[in-house]
This record gives structure tokens, sequence and C-alpha cells, in this order.
């Protein structure tokens, strides 16, 4: 007898449809599951990079199904060891049709597909509307803005309340694998700036590197907390709903969760673009797709799952049921299903980032390593223990010795 397809995803309220999704999926063809949650956060990324990591490179993997961070993806399609769709998908009539080109991209490597994808994971700004109506302060439209407005609001709100405990703004800025890195890129990005594939020796990084990470540190410094540098978005958002900031940027399935459980605090907040740089806005785009292990026993059986749990009506039980708004599939993002259900602002703001989103972390496939890199520079700036000259120079030393992705059977 086959063993369950073993699933892991990380323990994430956005997926907490998902025990629902198995038993339904269960149902309908007999095949037997087993789900495995990760908490994520501070210090408990990297057990969920590590699971995912295993999952590809054990030759008995312990999971059969992985939600892939799709920098991992890359990697481990390039040494053989995640399983290719493309045969599958056209004797299913299976295509990605429905998602965005940048989606197809990310989940595509070597002109073959490795995932399919369910989520489509954007920045936007969160703010207090309430306190900008209150001093008749503009919602920020670009990081400049960000700066001033923030510095305004923060005096203010501290003069008023005599508290020296608020503060204006916070990002991510937790060095590691996926907290700093990942507003790394959306500051870059609007900077006109890319990382490199990785693919090519790489260059030092000068302008304009210097500019959105000397800017971005220079925001956190001016009007963030002083622990900013070990935030993940967990305490980015239980800062926002302790009123502890004034605005936050971080991705909207967040913020659609939050708007859904606090009724009063919803009411006092906005969503908006993410703000723009000299080159843009720059929304970074992470989707992790439902992607095989080569050497799962039981790869046919995790075909027919992935190809349930990215079903557009999966995905359009989940956003309704979970408030996962970001689903990849357009079909389902445009839905008047999802008109009635989310608040304006918030849907409004999701569907245009989806027109300009884009995967923006490093490094083709190099693999988790190389955010690692990036984050800890760029974390490592924000708290002061490195300049910004220092911190491109580290990463940069970092990622140039980290070994390529070898092919294996």
């Amino acid at each position: 007898m086959a063993r369950p397809v073993r699933v892991y995803q990380e323990d994430w309220w956005p997926f907490r449809n998902l025990p629902n999704a198995l038993k339904a999926f269960e149902r309908e063809t007999g095949i037997k599951t087993e789900l495995v949650w990760d908490k994520v956060g501070v210090g408990l990324i990297e057990a969920m990079f590590e699971n995912m990591i295993r999952s590809f490179t054990d030759d008995d993997p312990p999971f059969d199904l992985v939600c892939c961070d799709e920098v991992v993806l890359r990697r481990f399609a390039a040494q053989g060891r995640v399983l290719a769709l493309d045969d599958l998908m056209a004797r299913d009539g299976v295509t990605l049709d429905d998602a965005t080109a940048e989606t197809r991209r990310v989940v595509t490597f070597d002109g073959s597909v490795y995932g399919l994808p369910c989520i489509n994971v954007s920045n936007l700004l969160l703010y207090r509307r309430d306190l900008l109506d209150q001093y008749s302060l503009p919602v920020p439209q670009t990081w400049a803005e960000v700066k001033t407005v923030g510095e305004e609001l923060q005096t203010a709100v501290r003069r008023d309340r005599g508290n020296e405990e608020f503060y204006a703004f916070a990002s991510r800025g937790a060095g590691g694998g996926g907290h700093a890195v990942w507003t790394m890129g959306t500051m870059l990005g609007s900077f006109g700036g890319r990382w490199p594939t990785g693919d090519e020796p790489i260059a030092p990084f000068g302008e304009p590197y210097r500019e959105a990470l000397a800017t971005y540190v220079d925001l956190l410094q001016t009007v963030a907390p002083p622990d900013q540098g070990e935030i993940s978005f967990v305490e980015l958002m239980r800062d926002f709903r302790l009123g502890r900031v004034g605005m936050i940027v971080e991705v909207g399935m967040e913020y659609a969760y939050l708007l859904a459980d606090d009724a009063e605090l919803a009411e006092k907040s906005g969503v908006a673009l993410v703000p723009a740089g000299p080159a843009g806005r720059w929304p970074n785009l992470y989707s992790p797709p439902w992607a095989i292990p080569a050497r799962s026993p039981v790869r046919d059986e995790a075909w027919e799952l992935a190809k349930f749990l990215a079903s557009p009506r999966q995905l359009m039980e989940d956003g309704l049921k979970s408030e996962a708004i970001e689903a990849a599939a357009m079909s389902v993002l445009y839905s008047p299903e999802f008109d009635r259900h989310f608040r304006a602002d918030l849907l409004g703001a999701v569907r245009a980032s989806r027109a300009i989103a884009y995967e923006e972390r490093p490094f083709g496939t190099l693999g988790i390593d190389a955010c690692v890199a990036v984050g800890e520079a760029v974390s490592g700036a924000i708290v002061g223990r490195l300049s910004v000259d220092q911190a491109l120079a580290q990463m940069h030393k970092e990622i140039t010795a980290l070994p390529p992705a070898t092919k294996r059977s």
C-alpha cells in the first residue's frame, strides 16, 4: 500500500483551509494525505527552509508535495531533484494561462515547469488613516515621502500623546533568508536595480544598490523602532495592531486577515500601493508553487493533489474561507466573489500590484544561501553594525563564494 502523500506547508493563516481541502481531496480520490505545518518568524524560518531543502536532497524525501520557495525550487530543479511537470500537464490539459507572465517565469526553469502556482504575494503599504487625517498628512506615494510624512507624524503623535514609543514606520529588518532581503528587493527595484542571475560573474554592487540600501537604512534609522533589526512579518503585524507604528510595508495576505479580524482597527486603517522610488513602484513577488520532489515514491498521487490544490475552484474557496486574497489565478483574483468579499482599497491595491509585481530576490540557482547573505548584510546596515558600503561588500563577497548548482541524477 502506497504511503500517504506527505504535504509540507508553513503554518500561515492564509493556508488554514488546507486541512479541509485535503479532506475533500481524500473523499474525491481515495488518496490519503498527511499534513505537516511549520511555524515561521525570526529564528523559525530557517527550519522551514531546511525542511524544504531536505525534501529535494534526501534520497527518501520526508515530504512529497511542498509549497516551495521559488529560490529553493530553482536551486534543486537545476540539480534534477524536482519533478518536471510538462508531460503531466500536457496529458491532463493543465496550463498556466490563468497566471501572470512573471508567475509563469518564476515556476519555470530551463524551459520546463517545476511547480503549480497557488499564491502571488506582494508588498503593499498599510497605514493608520485616522492619524494621517488627524494631522492633515497625505498618504505617502514615494519612499522619500514615507520619511518626510513619517517625521511629521511621529513628532505629532509623540507630542500629543506623550508617547516616545510611537514610531511612524516599520518593515522587515531581521537577518536570515526571508526578512530584510524581502523588503530590500522592493527597494532595489524601485531604484532601478536588479539582482544578477548568478549565471555569470557578479560585479561588485555599486549604484543603484548603494542608493537603495542607503535610502532604506536612513528611513528605518529615522522613523522606525530601535529593534527594527529583529522584526519579521510576525512582529511587524503585532506592532501595527498595538499602535506602536503608524505605517508598515508588508504583504496583502497579512492585511486581509487583519482587516477581517479587527473591525475597530480596520476602520482606522487604509491600504495603498507600495511607495515608489526613482524607477517607480516595484512590489516584490513571492510565488511559491506546489512542487514534487523527483524521488518521492508517490509522485503520481502528489501530482493529483497539486492539481487539486492549485485549481481555481480550490483557490476560490481558500480565498473566501481564509482571507487568502493574493490567489495566483487571475480568474479568482478578478472574480465577482472576491469583489463582494474583500474591502475595495485592499482588493484594488492587490490587483494593481499584480500587474507590476516582479520577483526580485537573488540569485539564479544559488539558492536560499544567497538570500541569507543579502539579508544578514542589510540587517547589519539597519542596526548600524555595518556601513552601507561594508554591507554591499559583505554580501558580494559571500554570494560570489557560493558553489553553483550542479546537475545530479
